[in-house]
């Protein structure tokens, strides 16, 4: 029988990104509680990565972040069904020709640089969770990931795959707090599996 000791390598690398906006309406805390839980519930037995979008950040670096990791977590409010603008302007800046994506011959959307990377999108929203999946209501039947199109395909146009999504709902007329860090860390739990995350 090995006496080696057992491996503490990381399981993997993750980059977790908030897109928060802080204001006099919407200040943040939502969004930050539930980027600090991820950080919290992964770190443990991963290499995690952070950026605070409305700290600042150094476009060449976080190329490089993006480089090494393996999985890419947004933790984001949805505006007006969009992501903020602050984020908006961070991909605009940060996903850049011949980093993240080429042209090459083939079909469209075949020239993505970061294959084998995945995402996640963690969204809070303040549209209830009765308002997705039926078609008499507001959204026409779409979940929200459908909802979130345009960020899903930006991201599968660069190559990435994508993992299941996380949401919160009615955060600001019934927000539960506990509950929605609850289910997201039964939703890393069972995304990364046991062996990769911090147990709540």
């Amino acid at each position: 029988m090995s006496n080696k000791p057992a491996s503490t390598k990381p399981a993997s690398t993750v980059l977790l990104i908030l897109g928060k906006e802080t204001g006099p309406f919407a200040r943040g805390q939502y969004n930050q509680g539930l980027f600090d839980a991820a950080v919290e519930t992964l770190s443990p037995n991963h290499t995690v990565l952070t950026t605070v979008i409305e700290d600042g950040y150094d476009i060449a670096e976080e190329i490089d972040k993006f480089k090494q990791a393996d999985t890419v977590i947004y933790q984001y409010p949805v505006f007006w069904f969009m992501m903020p603008a602050s984020l908006k302007e961070y991909m605009d800046t940060v996903f850049q020709y011949g980093a993240f994506f080429d042209f090459k011959d083939g079909p469209y959307g075949g020239g993505g640089l970061m294959t084998g990377r995945k995402v996640m999108l963690s969204t809070t929203w303040n549209a209830p969770a009765e308002a997705f999946g039926d078609p008499a209501v507001f959204f026409g039947g779409q979940t929200p990931s459908e909802v979130l199109a345009p960020m899903r395909k930006a991201h599968a146009y660069c190559g990435f795959i994508e993992l299941p999504h996380f949401s919160c709902h009615d955060v600001v007329k019934a927000p539960d707090f506990p509950a929605d860090r609850a289910r997201l860390v039964r939703h890393l739990h069972e995304v990364f599996g046991g062996a990769g995350v911090q147990a709540a």
